[in-house]
């Protein structure tokens, strides 16, 4: 799947919606970071964002982020610092193990750079307004049923 323009075909039916329900979703940008991809630094200013996370042809999480959570976009999910990441959802799922397994023993101590390397990243980036960011993951979600947190199935 081209999951880039499956993402601006989304987001710009997102944007007829929001017209269509008598609001603006205004200006919003989309960064395919690719896979590999590199761990963003800083959510930019001003802004929050949605970012999804793909593994070959599935999409394994889409989450959100504000300018108050800089750390759950940039750092949280590939780590085990925090309750919900990534990172734990991909050693805890059963199904996901032996892609795990079979990339060379990925563990805690790696699993960071095996997702750098493997994964790939999209952010889209949304004026700061909480229904606007929730309603864009929530479309989201349902189109694209990721693997973990947000899967309707």
């Amino acid at each position: 799947m081209d999951y880039i323009n499956e993402v601006k075909n989304k987001m710009k039916y997102i944007k007829r919606i929001t017209k269509k329900l008598g609001h603006e979703l205004g200006h919003y940008e989309i960064e395919d970071m690719g896979c590999p991809h590199k761990q963003p630094k800083k959510l930019q200013s001003g802004r929050s964002a949605i970012y999804i996370f793909i593994y070959k042809d599935e999409v394994l999480k889409i989450g959100k982020a504000n300018s108050n959570s800089d750390a759950r976009f940039t750092s949280q999910h590939y780590g085990f610092s925090t309750p919900s990441t990534l990172a734990k959802s991909l050693c805890n799922d059963e199904d996901f193990k032996p892609f795990i397994n079979n990339c060379g023993g990925i563990n805690k101590d790696n699993l960071k750079q095996w997702m750098l390397k493997n994964l790939r990243r999209i952010n889209i980036y949304l004026e700061p307004d909480k229904a606007k960011t929730e309603l864009v993951e929530a479309i989201l979600h349902y189109a694209f049923r990721p693997r973990f947190e947000g899967n309707i199935n």
